[in-house]
C-alpha cells in the first residue's frame, strides 16, 4: 500500500523522530515497540504522529484493561455444518467479540497504541501480541490496511517498574527502540506550545531537571509530571500569569507534582519574581547590587532571555542598562552573547545594536583575532 499524496504532504509535519517512527510503522511488517522511562513522552508522540498525519488515535494502556477488552470475549454460536452423509447437523461454535474500538477503527486511518505491553497480564499480552502480530481478532475479523499499531513498555529494574521479559522468538517479531527525550527537543516539538512559559525556561536553562528521578521517589521530575504542573498553573492562574501570582500555591503542592526538583525549581520562581529582564532594562543601577548576590545561573537565565527580546525596540535608557548589565557578566559568557548578536541575522546597522557592538568593540577584537588564528595556525 503506498502512500497517498495528502499523506506525503502531512508526512513533512513531523519531526524527525515523529518520521522514523511512522514510516517503520507504515510497511506493518513486524511491530514497532519502543521503550523508556515512565513519562517520556511515549503516548504523546504516538498521539502527535496521529494528528499531523490526520490519523484517528486509540490508546489502550494494557495494564489497566482485562483481556475482554482486547479481543478475548468468548462468544458462542451456532452453525450449521455438512456431513459425510451428505445430512446436515447443527454445533456450537467458540469464537470472540471483537470490541467496539477494532470495529471503529477500521472505518478510517487509525494508530493503536498498545501501551505497557511489558506490564500486562499474560492473558491480556497474549490477546494483544495476536492482534499485533496477525492483525486480526479471532478467525473473522481482520484490520484493514489503513489501521497502524505501535506498542510500548517500561524498562524494569532501570526505571523501578516491574515488567516481563519476553522471550527470543517474540523479540525476533518486535522492532525494538529505545525512545529517549531530550530537553530542547522536548521544548520546540512540544513545551513550546503546551506549557507554561516559566517551565520552559526553567528546563532550557536546567536541562537535566527535565527527568530526575531516584529509587526512592514516588513524585518525580518528568515530562508528564511538568506537564501536569504546568496545567496546574494555566488552568488556574492563566497560561500568561506571572510567577507572582501562582508562587504562594506553587509552594504548597508542587512536591506533589515533581517531587524533590521542586525545590530547584521554587528557587528559580522566586528569583523570577525578585528580579527579572525588565528589572535589569529598566532599572539596572538600582538592581546592580542586588543582581550581584545571585549566582551565574541567574545572570545565565537573564541571558537566554535576553536572547528572545527584541533589541531594536529598546529605548535609549534600556540600552545603556543593558551595556551596564553586560559589562558585569564573565568572559565566556559575554564572549558568547556577542557571537550570538553577530551570527542571529540581526540588522547590525540598526544604531542600537551597532552602539551595543561598539562598547564592546575590545572583546569584538579579540574574538576576530583568535578566530583569524585558528584559522590560520600555521
Amino acid at each position: 500500500m503506498t502512500m497517498t499524496q495528502e499523506m506525503l504532504e502531512n508526512l513533512k509535519k513531523l519531526t524527525e523522530r515523529e518520521q522514523k517512527y511512522f514510516r517503520m510503522m507504515w510497511p506493518k511488517s513486524g511491530v514497532l515497540y519502543i521503550t523508556a522511562k515512565p513519562g517520556v513522552a511515549k503516548s504523546a508522540i504516538s498521539r502527535s504522529i496521529a494528528s499531523k498525519m490526520n490519523f484517528f488515535y486509540s490508546d489502550i494502556r494494557l495494564s489497566m484493561v482485562d483481556e475482554t477488552d482486547v479481543g478475548l470475549y468468548p462468544n458462542v454460536s451456532s452453525i450449521e455444518i455438512d456431513q459425510f452423509d451428505g445430512s446436515k447437523s447443527v454445533v456450537k461454535c467458540l469464537d470472540f467479540v471483537v470490541p467496539r474500538w477494532a470495529i471503529e477503527a477500521n472505518k478510517r486511518p487509525t494508530i493503536i497504541h498498545f501501551e505497557e505491553l511489558n506490564r500486562a497480564s499474560l492473558p491480556v499480552r497474549n490477546a494483544a501480541l495476536q492482534i499485533l502480530l496477525e492483525r486480526a481478532i479471532g478467525v473473522d475479523f481482520k484490520f484493514n490496511d489503513n489501521v497502524l499499531f505501535i506498542a510500548s513498555g517500561n524498562l524494569g529494574d532501570e526505571d523501578g517498574t516491574d515488567v516481563e521479559e519476553f522471550d527470543a522468538a517474540l523479540n525476533g517479531r518486535l522492532i525494538h527502540v529505545s525512545h529517549t527525550l531530550g530537553a530542547q527537543e522536548w521544548i520546540d516539538n512540544f513545551a513550546v506550545d503546551n506549557v507554561h512559559s516559566d517551565i520552559v525556561s526553567f528546563i532550557k536553562n536546567y536541562p537535566d531537571y527535565l527527568y530526575k528521578k531516584a529509587e526512592e521517589d514516588r513524585a518525580y521530575a518528568s515530562p508528564r509530571s511538568w506537564t501536569f504542573l504546568s496545567d496546574f498553573i494555566s488552568n488556574n492562574f492563566g497560561r500568561k500569569c506571572m510567577t507572582k501570582e501562582y508562587l504562594p500555591y506553587l509552594e504548597q503542592i508542587a512536591f506533589s507534582y515533581i517531587g524533590k526538583s521542586a525545590k530547584r525549581f521554587l528557587q528559580y520562581c522566586q528569583d523570577l519574581v525578585n528580579i527579572n529582564l525588565d528589572d535589569v532594562l529598566n532599572n539596572y543601577p538600582k538592581i546592580k547590587d542586588e543582581l550581584e548576590r545571585f549566582n551565574r545561573d541567574k545572570k545565565s537565565e537573564l541571558l537566554q532571555t535576553l536572547r528572545e527580546r527584541d533589541l531594536t525596540k529598546l529605548n535609549d535608557k534600556q540600552v545603556n542598562n543593558l551595556i551596564g548589565f553586560l559589562k558585569s557578566i564573565g568572559p565566556d559568557e559575554l564572549t558568547a552573547y556577542l557571537l550570538f548578536l553577530v551570527d542571529a541575522n540581526l540588522d547590525i546597522s540598526d544604531m542600537k545594536i551597532n552602539f551595543i557592538l561598539k562598547s564592546f568593540k575590545e572583546t569584538l577584537a579579540k574574538i576576530k583575532a583568535l578566530n583569524h588564528k585558528n584559522a590560520n595556525p600555521s
